[in-house]
């Protein structure tokens, strides 16, 4: 029988320069339904600053997935998913919380 051990997903951000830098932001992976983001996928980010309305859309972004690394770091129970910031558009706000 194999074990799984617990893993955890470390952000790191990919600048428009191509630079990557470590966001400093750990989550789980039950932040993301239990499965591990792919190339290509889109999270919400789930930060708004607090002097700004997180139920309007121009104040949220998406992270992109861009790239995954296993072991960052030597860290065996990480994954590293590098993303890059986008701003939703009209045709994607109802995928946006509402009142």
């Amino acid at each position: 029988m194999s074990v799984v051990k617990d893993l955890t997903v470390r952000l790191y951000h990919r600048s428009s320069d191509g630079k990557v830098v470590d966001a400093v932001h750990d989550m789980e992976l039950s932040n993301f339904g239990g499965a591990l983001p792919n190339v290509g996928d889109w999270i919400l980010e789930p930060g708004v600053p607090s002097h700004l309305d997180r139920l309007e859309p121009k104040n949220r972004n998406f992270w992109v997935v861009v790239q995954r690394v296993f072991n960052p770091r030597d860290n065996e129970d990480y994954i590293a998913l590098i993303v890059e910031d986008r701003a939703p558009t009209s045709a994607e706000f109802d995928l946006l919380p509402s009142n």
